[in-house]
């Protein structure tokens, strides 16, 4: 049986950690809703760009011919870019990519003999496929809550001209989907060439449609605008993936937090339970040793 000065040490490192875990759990938070509040202020802009590409291709062009929606016969040659985490102690959300990212890569390069080249975007990932001596065609660390769109521009910009290049054939992003507030889930999109299953350009303007009067063409505007679809697309996504980040992080830390508390407290008893046993054995030698005198 531990002693009282041995229960007594681990209380207090339990409670140190447990002061750790809250206010990484508060800090999580905080991160979290800051997030929360750049989607929603960006869900809006991609909403009205998703209206705009559908209603022209609906309405005004019959017969695009654009390079970012052109498919190419037999695509060989692939970017797959996985966003992960900086940091640890976040669950299973950095392990719940990778091993999306790891399957893809698998398909695409064993069953289907397609070349993959690995775009890894945070230093866990980075690490991960360093261990498994995995060749990465590129990485960059995560801006995580410092990510702003002209970030997600110049990244989009790289992976377009890329494959307008005809560097690549496709490009595919792999990210954590934010399913409900309380879920989120790994997700595989292709990013380009653009189609309308893939992208989730829908016709969202309800029950009425406006007539536009396009300058100089329609077929110039959707070109302009197909660009910033992908980087917006882009951007949205790693908003995405760091809230979900911070959100797995606070649930841990949380879990955390509370398994130190319930430690704390049985810790707590096995101490009292010790000094009572001590001060009963002291008093049944005093009582003892009175006996023995009379």
């Amino acid at each position: 049986m531990a002693t009282q000065r041995e229960i007594k040490k681990r209380i207090v490192s339990v409670s140190s950690t447990k002061k750790i875990t809250k206010t990484m759990e508060m800090v999580s938070t905080s991160k979290m809703k800051k997030m929360q509040d750049r989607l929603l202020k960006t869900q809006p802009y991609s909403a009205k760009i998703d209206r705009m590409i559908s209603h022209i291709r609906d309405t005004a062009v019959e017969d695009v011919y654009d390079p970012l929606l052109i498919e190419r016969p037999n695509p060989s040659r692939i970017v797959l870019m996985s966003i992960t985490g900086n940091r640890g102690l976040c669950g299973g959300y950095n392990t719940n990519i990778l091993d999306a990212t790891t399957q893809l890569k698998r398909k695409l390069s064993i069953e289907e003999g397609k070349e993959v080249l690995l775009y890894v975007f945070g230093k866990k990932g980075i690490g991960y496929f360093k261990f498994i001596k995995e060749t990465v065609y590129k990485s960059l660390p995560n801006p995580e809550d410092k990510i702003t769109f002209p970030d997600a521009m110049k990244l989009g910009d790289e992976l377009i001209n890329m494959f307008v290049s005809g560097e690549v054939d496709e490009v595919h992003l792999a990210y954590t989907r934010i399913v409900s507030s309380s879920s989120q889930k790994p997700a595989i999109i292709r990013l380009l060439p653009i189609t309308t299953e893939d992208s989730d350009i829908i016709d969202k303007a309800g029950e009425f449609k406006l007539d536009y009067i396009f300058e100089p063409n329609p077929y110039q505007v959707l070109s302009s605008i197909l660009p910033l679809y992908v980087k917006v697309k882009l951007y949205t996504c790693i908003l995405e993936s760091g809230f979900s980040e911070q959100f797995a992080r606070r649930v841990a830390m949380k879990n955390a937090t509370d398994a130190a508390t319930d430690m704390v407290r049985e810790l707590t008893i096995r101490y009292n339970r010790a000094r009572q046993a001590k001060i009963t054995n002291e008093i049944a030698e005093i009582v003892g040793g009175a006996a023995a005198l009379v």
